[in-house]
């Protein structure tokens, strides 16, 4: 054979080796060492959100439609910060209605990666599993920015297992020249001084509502039984009742038409009732506190004393057991709990943000502030009320706030039926 014939059978196992080595150059890439898929196998910083492709994750809350509207804004921005991930939002308006598909969805491991959980059930979904802890959030400034009062309520078995957002606290006002007229400086801070106070009040007021009670508002009536407690606190026992809850509530039964029942939103007749002294004592949430007149809150006194648990009517962020994307989960709490965030929610909510700083005196911050909550309820949200650890958590307490919740609604709804109340109150703890 001529050399000239051995050209072909050269040239094409030169290709033919060539073919062969290309799969061997790829993989001489260190960065793609270990990968069959040739993607980077380069371990991230501890910490650090790998993104190899598109996560999707999705959060229930239930909020106003105004919360939303906002929650909403702030979600895009986030997504446009990190558009490899993208999150659905979904809101139940009402809350009854929330609790009851998102522990269906959690017990059948379908829950949402996130959920905005009223802080009451926060204990109860931990021990009934349908929680992942949320530790790993709070780190260096978050952490430390936290008031302690907030936090200890959302802690069991040694594990932090939500994010708080925000907070409304109860608080109890008085009106002050009524107090003056009953003999009393200050509110009342046991049930005999009230009682005295409040007979003294329609002796010289025929017309005077000695409470305001709002149809169905059950956080409302536990803050003003608890008030009276002499340092015992009962707001977390629901059903059921004690000793001292049931005489209080039948005390009122001969004077049930001194018990007024304007909603705590109603602000105008609120505003008419104080300053006609018609009206002794509400109990309000802060932000419907905050929309009163001045010149009506000039007249009234906020017994901070009397502020009674002030975490339990707040909402947390909390990432559901069955979430896939916990690292995602992560970024997008501490996104929308950071410190500007809390100050949009507080500007358009009034509900109280729940990061020391903004609270502080002269803080940097308050330049850019809108609006700065009172400094004096750093000290109430950061003291622990009892130096009694919360009692172990009733994975079913929010069912039976529930139930006890539906009754005080019927029988307060088209005027007050205290008897009623109280015999279906016994009736159900049977």
């Amino acid at each position: 054979m001529t050399p000239r014939k051995y050209v072909p059978f050269l040239l094409g196992a030169l290709l033919l080796a060539a073919l062969l080595l290309i799969p061997f150059s790829r993989n001489a890439n260190p960065a793609s060492v270990g990968k069959p898929d040739g993607k980077s196998n380069v371990q991230p910083v501890p910490g650090e959100l790998v993104v190899d492709q598109l996560s999707n994750i999705h959060v229930n809350v239930s909020l106003t439609n105004a919360e939303f509207e906002q929650l909403e804004r702030q979600n895009s921005n986030f997504m446009m910060k990190y558009p490899h991930i993208q999150v659905k939002l979904a809101n139940e308006a009402s809350k009854e209605n929330a609790y009851r598909m998102w522990s269906l969805q959690s017990q059948q491991g379908e829950a949402a990666d996130i959920m905005l959980l009223s802080n009451g059930w926060i204990r109860p979904y931990a021990v009934r599993g349908f929680l992942k802890p949320a530790d790993s959030i709070m780190t260096g400034d978050a952490l430390s920015d936290q008031m302690t009062g907030l936090l200890e309520p959302l802690k069991w078995n040694g594990y932090l297992w939500a994010v708080p957002k925000d907070v409304n606290p109860y608080l109890i006002v008085w009106n002050k020249e009524l107090l003056e007229e009953a003999d009393l400086e200050a509110p009342p801070t046991d049930w005999p001084s009230y009682q005295a106070a409040a007979l003294k009040v329609i002796e010289l007021h025929a017309g005077a509502s000695i409470v305001n009670w709002s149809p169905g508002d059950l956080y409302q009536q536990m803050a003003w039984l608890s008030a009276f407690q002499n340092g015992q606190n009962n707001s977390l026992q629901v059903l059921p009742l004690n000793e001292s809850q049931m005489s209080q509530l039948s005390w009122y039964q001969e004077l049930q038409s001194k018990v007024s029942g304007l909603d705590g939103g109603d602000t105008s007749s609120l505003e008419e009732a104080f300053d006609q002294d018609q009206l002794l004592a509400a109990i309000l949430t802060w932000n419907d506190y905050e929309k009163l007149d001045e010149a009506i809150q000039s007249k009234l006194r906020v017994n901070r004393e009397q502020i009674q648990d002030p975490w339990l009517n707040g909402r947390s962020f909390a990432i559901s057991s069955s979430s896939r994307h916990e690292d995602e989960a992560i970024l997008w709490i501490q996104e929308m709990t950071d410190v500007n965030n809390q100050q949009l929610s507080y500007d358009q909510s009034g509900q109280l943000p729940v990061r020391a700083s903004l609270y502080a005196f002269n803080s940097s911050l308050q330049s850019e502030q809108v609006r700065i909550p009172p400094s004096w309820w750093t000290s109430v949200l950061e003291a622990k009320k009892s130096n009694k650890p919360l009692p172990l958590p009733d994975p079913y307490w929010p069912d039976k706030w529930q139930q006890r919740e539906q009754l005080w609604t019927t029988y307060s709804k088209d005027g007050l039926d205290l008897l009623a109340y109280l015999d279906a109150l016994q009736q159900l703890a049977q």
